[in-house]
């Protein structure tokens, strides 16, 4: 009995012992595509989100090869991608091919394996592997990559103004325009855009903008003619697609071009219905023998409320009204107790840059003297006085400053609504007083109503200077600003 325990012992041993003699190798994994389609897939759009995933039967994915010419592969850990296909014409099929790879490498970093260098992570930032680094050991590739069609249909860009950028109905030879470009095969597969000014009929008309160019300010020599015109927009994707062109005005209708009639501008920032429009037009008229009669009116106040500009005043003060403004050499800005600091706070320096000239006659309200800015940024004054005189009687004078003498005396005449919100006037230290009131018990002292920049180039008054002509001083007054400070003869 012992014997045959022995024997069967031995035989169990010795089965035991016995290797295979045909061992079974580290098997590729499989891939596969989300979708399986028994045809051809739907034409559809150049953004594909293509999903895929590999299956191993030996061991685990460790990532996959991407390609879309079945030749030059990437490397990828991701199961998606969202791909922007390219377009080379309205219609294209592109070919998608991905094949998984397992994680049985060699067990060492492979800088030219059969599938390039494996992935590592450059923790030294120098470009290359260096000992110690991660990386993805890559093994066995599955031979039959998973593919499939897409076949692609370019579609045509979208352009469209931008809300609240409406050209207003009358503008001077400057007109900006702003617009956004959208396409649903990627807004990058925008090429360009192009511009025509009031015909699209003849294909010389049409100019050509860069894709990144969104925001455009025409002036007279870009095209803009005096009289009716209409701005005519369009986009060009890369495969030659147009867009639905789109017009401004945005109906049938056009907006007025007009050039200037002389170099002086008149700015109404006067909301009161008085004589004042009238006043500005007869003195302008008559100054050096007629040279500025028929001047242009920009009125920047109709419309206007606490919460919106006036309807006349472009959607972009800058560039549109800046620009404008440099179209003149001269201006006078006449406003009421709420003149639009805003616009003038951003239009003004750059005009007096450009060598304009400007005189600004207003009252102020508390908005006047804010610390945060106010007319301290544009007008030759450092300050204002934080009390306001309520009240100007008829008959107030004003008088000229001992720095600035030669000027006629301003009587306030009985006409109209009340002048009040008169506030004193702190010269900067470059500037020069140029008018004070008389002294009186509503005020203590002089009060300085008006001063002017040591360049000569900015005369402000607090005061509206149509208020004191009550001995037809104004006239001539304005006269003398424009031959002694402006140097116009």
């Amino acid at each position: 009995m012992r014997i045959q325990y022995l024997l069967i012992l031995v035989i169990l041993l010795g089965a035991c012992s016995d290797t295979p003699n045909d061992p079974i190798g580290n098997q590729p994994p499989e891939t596969y595509l989300s979708l399986e389609p028994d045809g051809e897939l739907r034409t559809t759009t150049s953004r594909q989100h293509i999903h895929w995933w590999g299956d191993d039967p030996d061991g685990f994915v460790a990532g996959f090869f991407i390609s879309f010419d079945n030749a030059t592969w990437s490397f990828t850990t991701k199961n998606d991608s969202v791909f922007a296909l390219t377009l080379s014409g309205s219609d294209t099929t592109y070919a998608f091919f991905v094949r998984a790879v397992d994680d049985q490498g060699n067990g060492r970093y492979d800088s030219d394996g059969p599938n390039g260098p494996e992935p590592f992570t450059d923790e030294n930032g120098n470009g290359v592997y260096d000992a110690g680094e991660a990386y993805i050991d890559l093994g066995a590739v599955d031979p039959t990559p998973a593919d499939l069609n897409y076949p692609i249909q370019n579609s045509p860009p979208v352009v469209m103004f931008t809300q609240g950028s409406d050209v207003p109905d009358t503008t001077f030879t400057v007109a900006t325009f702003s617009w956004i470009g959208t396409d649903l095969d990627g807004d990058e597969t925008i090429q360009e855009y192009q511009y025509a000014l009031n015909d699209t009929t003849d294909p010389a008309s049409w100019r050509s903008l860069s894709r990144g160019t969104t925001f455009l300010t025409l002036f007279e020599s870009d095209g803009l003619r005096e009289g009716e015109n209409v701005f005519y927009l369009r986009a060009v994707d890369i495969a030659g697609t147009n867009s639905r062109i789109i017009r401004m005005p945005d109906t049938s209708g056009t907006w007025y071009v007009k050039k200037p009639k002389t170099d002086l501008l008149i700015i109404d920032d006067y909301g009161p219905f008085d004589v004042s429009a009238q006043f500005y037009r007869t003195v302008t008229d008559t100054l050096f023998g007629g040279r500025f009669q028929g001047a242009d009116v920009f009125d920047i106040k109709t419309g206007a409320s606490t919460t919106s500009r006036g309807i006349y005043l472009p959607p972009y003060i800058n560039p549109t009204f800046i620009e404008t403004l440099k179209l003149f050499r001269y201006v006078i800005w006449y406003g009421d107790n709420n003149p639009t600091f805003t616009v003038a706070q951003l239009a003004l320096p750059e005009f007096q840059a450009s060598g304009g000239h400007i005189l600004f006659t207003a009252a102020f309200p508390e908005s006047a003297i804010d610390p945060r800015g106010g007319i301290t940024d544009f007008a030759p004054v450092d300050s204002l006085s934080p009390n306001a005189i309520t009240f100007v009687p008829k008959e107030t004078l004003a008088e000229p400053d001992a720095e600035s003498p030669g000027y006629p005396v301003l009587k306030r005449d009985d006409q109209g609504i009340p002048v009040a919100f008169v506030r004193n006037l702190f010269r900067k230290i470059n500037a020069r007083n140029f008018y004070r009131f008389q002294e009186s018990t509503r005020w203590e002292g002089q009060p300085v109503v008006a001063v002017r920049s040591g360049d000569s180039r900015f005369i402000l008054f607090g005061i509206p200077l149509h208020r004191f002509d009550a001995d037809g001083t104004v006239g001539p007054l304005i006269h003398q600003i424009f031959r002694n400070e402006f140097g116009v003869q």
